[in-house]
């Protein structure tokens, strides 16, 4: 039986034949648009759901799971597919027939056309709960964090009967957006979790939670996709790629459908080439090439295009601390780029681009959090990419 507890390798072997033929079997002709709440299949973390399903099976399904990994990957997804299982199950007696009780379910998948599969969609299942930020009618964006209030919810959905008679769902999207106080309050309802309730919370940095919350928890790492896992979705969600622009958005992407599409919607390949031009100026800063791109990016309207730059630099810090600490090489994602990389490594130790990617990613928070100067976090962004000591925007 599959553990969760298993070896992390053997545990997420990219299972890419398998990943790719059902991709192409579902590929339609054009783009499709799919939301987490819309999306029937979870293609490549098939070893994650069999080991929720043997715990389920098993009668020890846990109260509360963290899924857990890097942005785009699926977590969301998983998490809507093991709510729509969890209540197509109906009462502790619904599998009792005339012929005794039925097989154990193999996999977690439930048709579109199921009726719980439409209420989910529609967010009017009545024994599921979604909480996640809200959206800022006056700044026209979803606020900085998920609030207490919106976290006190929870405690009056649960005290309810299951409207259904079976399980209970809660689903905390992006949790790493809880504040203190939400937090806390939600730590509070994980004390003395009811019966048949589950609470899945999605996240992209696990070590936020408070340890309390966190011991209370089965954490679920998931893993960034394979490169076929990859490949087969993009021909599923943005169909008609290049080859050579497919594989360049794989390599950028890092195992993130999400990131990928994302960087394809914005043509991130020519951002991510604008962006290099300056790094390989490095250690002497091309200034007037800087000041360029922050013109380009802090200009109104460029938000989406501010974002996407902001997880090039933060990705090129990681990478390259990455690569540097295990000894290995550095590759091109696009052409040309490992040359850079390999200078600014050779210029640069480890530490550097762990400090640098520290602060580029509070940078980018406090611009976010505070609507800073986007012109002036760029600059400062690749200043602190020439010096980490550089302090940024102080606020």
């Amino acid at each position: 039986m599959v553990s969760l507890f298993a070896d992390e390798e053997d545990a997420f072997d990219d299972d890419t034949d398998a990943a790719g033929a059902l991709a192409d079997a579902a590929a339609p002709a054009v783009a499709e648009e799919v939301t987490p709440r819309s999306n029937a299949e979870c293609i490549g973390h098939e070893a994650v759901e069999k080991a929720l399903l043997a715990d389920f099976n098993a009668g020890r399904m846990p109260h509360a799971l963290i899924l857990s990994g890097p942005p785009g990957i699926g977590k969301a997804t998983l998490a809507y597919r093991l709510a729509r299982f969890l209540l197509s199950q109906g009462t502790e007696d619904a599998g009792a027939g005339l012929f005794g009780d039925a097989a154990p379910p193999e996999n977690m998948y439930v048709a579109s056309e199921n009726p719980v599969f439409r209420r989910v969609l529609s967010g009017g299942h009545a024994d599921l709960l979604t909480v996640e930020r809200e959206f800022d009618e006056k700044r026209g964006r979803l606020k900085n964090d998920i609030s207490v209030e919106t976290v006190r919810r929870i405690h009056p959905f649960l005290r309810k009967t299951a409207a259904e008679g079976g399980w209970r769902v809660v689903i905390v999207d992006s949790a790493e957006y809880l504040n203190q106080s939400s937090q806390n309050a939600l730590l509070k309802i994980l004390e003395e979790p009811p019966k048949k309730t589950v609470l899945i919370l999605t996240t992209a940095q696990p070590g936020g939670f408070l340890p309390t919350i966190r011991s209370r928890c089965r954490m679920v790492p998931m893993a960034p996709l394979g490169e076929m896992q990859m490949s087969a979705l993009l021909d599923r969600f943005a169909p008609g790629l290049a080859p050579a622009q497919k594989t360049m958005l794989v390599k950028l992407a890092e195992g993130s459908i999400g990131r990928a599409l994302q960087f394809h919607e914005d043509d991130g390949i020519a951002l991510y080439q604008d962006l290099l031009k300056a790094a390989a100026s490095l250690p002497d800063l091309d200034m007037l090439l800087v000041h360029d791109l922050a013109d380009k990016f802090g200009k109104f309207g460029a938000e989406r295009a501010f974002d996407t730059a902001c997880g090039i630099m933060t990705g090129w810090c990681a990478r390259l601390s990455r690569l540097q600490a295990r000894g290995e090489p550095i590759l091109d994602v696009l052409p040309g780029d490992a040359e850079v990389f390999q200078r600014l490594a050779t210029l640069y130790p480890p530490q550097h681009f762990i400090e640098t990617w520290e602060k580029l990613t509070r940078l980018f928070a406090q611009t976010d959090s505070y609507n800073l100067d986007k012109r002036q976090a760029i600059i400062a962004s690749f200043q602190m990419l020439q010096n980490p000591n550089h302090p940024g925007l102080a606020i």
